[in-house]
């Protein structure tokens, strides 16, 4: 592959994958910063070259080509050439480029090289006079930003970087409409996810974050085709909405049971796993969605040490259990891995009262965050051997 069809690559595939609209004229924020810098600076180029290369690689499975770690060491000797230069040291396309590099470290997963990356990013933000003052109409501010909480996300962390400043959701009419009623969910059914009422104490925190959840995907589900301002805000929102979960507590602040402890941290995780997987269309095997699913299941682990029983005859609980054990299993990727979500989620559909994954399904689609992908994920991967659980869990 020559650097021009890796330049192609990037353009119509890398840009497009950090979200799953359309945009006009396919005009995605990055191409628009990009495309009219990154032939005439080295070091962007290069970088842009290495990311896509990298990418390549993701999406075939394969360790990393003797292409993506010719550009990226090009692109890191280029990039340090510029930081002596005082003119070019903090310049938008040296910052760019330097998150391109943390970029490129979020897709193979390289946690070591990825910290050394967002430090220079952020000393040379810091450099720069803030976040705020960084070129090309705010894009550059959203592609840092964007970075920085998916790096946070990846490793369990609070993020570096300040929130880019919005307007709540409801007051984007102008730029989006209203809930037109085009999903089963109401609004008052989104407010009771994750069932969060158990411990009220919580309930703002991750309720109104769930709501929000809410509202993007009624815009995504409703606006066919984005303008790149649109595209712009629909990111900041989303990471904004992502910035929040990251830097709510691990452990629930307030009083509650050991069972609502568990399902706090789970509910924050299985949060961050719809955001990434609906809103960037990220694929299970993304280092990000990997290391979110081995979180959860070690909370559950956790709970399962300690004895705790988190599915009840409670409707709300259970269904929040539900939920999020399912969030879980849409990322499955090994037997052993499926096998042990299908045995919970057997579990719990017998709780609520449920006679099989029909009727589960049916549920997840009316009163939880939940798409028809999901549906078609769990439905080819995951209710045959769900189903195969139910006789054994109801002999017991």
């Amino acid at each position: 592959m020559d650097c021009s069809y890796i330049g192609q690559l990037f353009i119509s595939i890398l840009c497009p994958s950090f979200s799953p609209i359309i945009v006009r004229q396919g005009r995605y924020p990055l191409s628009k910063l990009f495309l009219p810098n990154y032939m005439n600076d080295a070091a962007l180029y290069h970088a842009t070259l290495a990311i896509a290369a990298v990418h390549v690689d993701a999406i075939n499975g394969r360790a990393s080509s003797w292409m993506s770690l010719l550009y990226r060491g090009e692109a890191i000797r280029l990039v340090n050439r510029d930081l002596g230069c005082p003119k070019k040291c903090v310049s938008d396309t040296t910052i760019a480029a330097v998150a391109l590099l943390a970029g490129m470290e979020n897709i193979s997963g390289n946690v070591e090289v990825l910290k050394v990356h967002l430090d220079a990013l952020e000393k040379l933000v810091r450099m720069r006079g803030g976040s705020e003052k960084l070129g090309n109409g705010g894009v550059l501010h959203t592609t840092v930003f964007c970075q920085d909480v998916l790096a946070a996300t990846m490793m369990g962390t609070k993020p570096r970087f300040e929130p880019i400043k919005y307007k709540k959701l409801t007051s984007h009419t102008k730029k989006f409409p209203e809930d037109g009623g085009t999903n089963p969910m109401s609004s008052d059914r989104a407010r009771e996810i994750p069932g969060l009422t158990i411990c009220g104490g919580y309930r703002d925190d991750l309720v109104n974050v769930f709501q929000d959840l809410h509202n993007m995907t009624i815009i995504l589900q409703t606006v066919k085709c984005f303008t790149v301002d649109q595209m712009v805000a629909f990111g900041n929102v989303r990471s904004c909405i992502e910035h929040r979960l990251l830097c709510l507590p691990k452990q629930c602040p307030y009083h509650g049971t050991r069972e609502t402890q568990c399902l706090y941290e789970s509910n924050r995780l299985a949060a961050l796993i719809y955001s990434n997987y609906v809103f960037r269309s990220f694929p299970p095997t993304f280092p990000l969605l990997v290391a979110l699913k081995h979180s959860l299941t070690e909370v559950f682990d956790r709970k399962e040490q300690a004895e705790l029983e988190v599915a009840s005859e409670d409707d709300i609980l259970s269904g929040a259990v539900l939920w999020i054990y399912c969030m879980g299993a849409i990322l499955a990727l090994s037997d052993n891995e499926k096998n042990w979500f299908a045995v919970r989620i057997a579990k719990v559909i017998l709780a609520m009262g449920l006679d099989s994954w029909t009727d589960c399904d049916y549920q997840l689609k009316t009163r939880f965050l939940w798409s028809s992908k999901m549906s078609d994920v769990m439905c080819y991967g995951l209710s045959d051997r769900i189903e195969m659980n139910l006789p054994l869990e109801r002999a017991q």
